[in-house]
């Protein structure tokens, strides 16, 4: 098995966990220790913002995302600015990945658009391995466009599209695809 950093898990619509119902996940970090990413298609509701750190609402060019259900209160930050590639680790091209306050500060203060995750989707050794053979997900090369998307609700079924074949006619006609 190939490790999966900067590809996404695009979950299948039988995984009922409302964290990874239609989630797309960019992978973080897989290797024989395990895996991590993000839930990148699940915006926060307004009312949670209230709790974000008054630096994160300074800018007004964020959002915020459940990440996944681990840990979460911890904040990971997705920004595409090549100027301050130096402040976070390079996920795939042009997409970077920050934990620092420092780098939201600076976001912030520049107003360039970042994202806000808090929380994150965590697997221990094998466990993804086993959860991609019994098909509870499927794999793509994570795209950058999908991450930042100006309407996040409709990534899944976008992601499906962007697979051809059964899954884009499925996503565009069936309201479940996996039901085939």
């Amino acid at each position: 098995m190939d490790f999966l950093k900067g590809f996404f898990l695009i979950s299948n619509s039988t995984l009922k966990e409302k964290i990874f119902h239609e989630s797309v996940v960019l992978v973080i970090e897989h290797n024989e220790e395990g895996a991590f990413g993000l839930v990148v298609n699940q915006p926060e509701e307004d009312e949670y913002l209230q709790f974000m750190p008054e630096i994160v609402k300074r800018g007004g060019r964020y959002r915020v995302f459940r990440g996944g259900p681990v840990r979460q209160e911890i904040l990971f930050i997705l920004y595409n600015s090549h100027k301050h590639r130096d402040l976070g680790e390079e996920i795939i091209p042009g997409v970077f990945l920050g934990t620092s306050i420092e780098l939201i500060e600076i976001l912030a203060s520049e107003n360039l658009p970042y994202q806000i995750y808090h929380g994150y989707a965590g697997w221990a050794p094998g466990q993804l391995e086993s959860e991609l053979e019994a098909k509870t997900w499927m794999v793509m090369q994570a795209q950058r466009n999908m991450i930042f998307h100006s309407n996040p609700e409709i990534v899944w079924r976008e992601a499906l599209v962007y697979n051809g074949g059964l899954f884009s006619y499925f996503a565009r006609n069936i309201k479940d695809p996996y039901l085939n």
